[in-house]
């Protein structure tokens, strides 16, 4: 970490939170350092333990912050006028997104081992659970169901099967002569198709 900046303002944890998400996007989570972020926003090397007991407390703040941003785009696709399929749809190109947007974040969310230790008790494990609750309701007024074994059986298949393809795209195993004229919009439609399998007929089709 070479990026000093001078701090000026009150809120010292979220500055180092803003800077540790910085470096997770440039150098992976596996690079983060409360010392090296204590000179990039230029204070002592003790002030970031005020806020953060050690480096794990930081990288699962960093995770919650993605849980959060997951939340929002939630809630701005469920704000729209479509109709719960094609919403349902949107969620997963909303999720395919985050996740080529902010890798590193993603990767810290899904890939640390965080989510392991995770517990309903702590702030990750409730982002997680009211993260997994919100798109489970999504799902189930796509199907039109309340029947809860069928949404959670989606809700299995959904997570593997987006989750699974945006590792693939991140890692670059998709090779090019897998692709072989398939466009951007072809494979993203044909996993969200294969995500969310089928749907009542009144909703739009991937």
């Amino acid at each position: 970490m070479s990026d000093t900046r001078s701090y000026h303002h009150g809120n010292l944890r979220q500055a180092l939170l803003d800077a540790a998400l910085e470096v997770i996007e440039r150098d992976g989570y596996q690079a983060l350092s409360l010392r090296e972020l204590a000179q990039v926003v230029a204070v002592s090397r003790a002030a970031p333990y005020r806020h953060f007991t050690d480096r794990d407390a930081l990288l699962t703040a960093c995770a919650c912050e993605g849980f959060q941003l997951l939340l929002n785009d939630h809630r701005q696709v469920m704000a729209g006028s479509q109709s719960p399929q094609e919403k349902a749809q949107a969620l997963g190109r909303a999720f395919l997104d985050f996740a080529e947007r902010r890798p590193g974040l993603f990767m810290l969310m899904f890939d640390s081992g965080l989510l392991v230790q995770a517990n309903e008790a702590d702030e990750l494990g409730g982002l997680l659970h009211e993260t997994y609750e919100q798109i489970g309701a999504s799902v189930a007024s796509a199907l039109g169901s309340a029947d809860v074994k069928q949404v959670r059986v989606r809700l299995v298949a959904m997570w593997s099967t987006l989750y699974g393809y945006a590792r693939l795209r991140q890692s670059h195993m998709l090779k090019p002569y897998m692709l072989e004229q398939l466009s951007r919009a072809d494979t993203e439609n044909a996993v969200i198709a294969a995500a969310f399998g089928p749907l009542p007929s009144n909703g739009c089709s991937v």
